[in-house]
């Protein structure tokens, strides 16, 4: 997608972002928790009002994040990886009194380690610094002063 230039520009590409109902019908049939879907669903939802108008960020935020599961296989694996492996570790060690704390720390720290591991694979490999840029450039085009370059 290109990069906006002008505040018209910047709303056709929000208001190009898929419509509630898809992001509805996407989620429902992904695999995650209701949770999860209840609070994806609660992001996509999300709009603010610019002068007299009002944009739907937040189904493009969610397109845009969609995207970058796509783009950023690396981070996402480890990431995923390292959550599913904290977890079994926390609900394996995290009943004792002295090591369950130990395993809480390590849980986190190990899905800190994940991410940071993968973000490092993805930025090896030049995806992350264009893609952060075009994303980047293209709320900027919006005037929200979210985004400055």
């Amino acid at each position: 997608m290109e990069i906006p230039v002008s505040f018209e520009e910047a709303m056709q590409q929000v208001n190009a972002a898929p419509s509630l109902r898809k992001v509805k019908a996407y989620l429902d049939k992904s695999n995650m928790s209701s949770d999860m879907k209840a609070t994806l669903y609660d992001i996509a939802g999300f709009s603010i009002k610019v002068g007299e108008r009002m944009i739907a960020v937040g189904r493009r935020i969610f397109e845009i994040a969609s995207g970058l599961v796509v783009k950023f296989p690396n981070f996402t694996l480890t990431t995923l990886v390292a959550v599913v492996i904290g977890v079994v570790l926390n609900g394996a060690l995290g009943g004792l009194p002295i090591i369950g704390a130990l395993a809480a720390f390590f849980s986190k720290l190990l899905v800190l380690l994940g991410m940071a591991k993968g973000a490092v694979d993805d930025i090896c490999n030049n995806v992350a610094k264009s893609e952060m840029e075009r994303v980047s450039a293209q709320f900027n085009a919006l005037g929200l002063g979210v985004v400055k370059q």
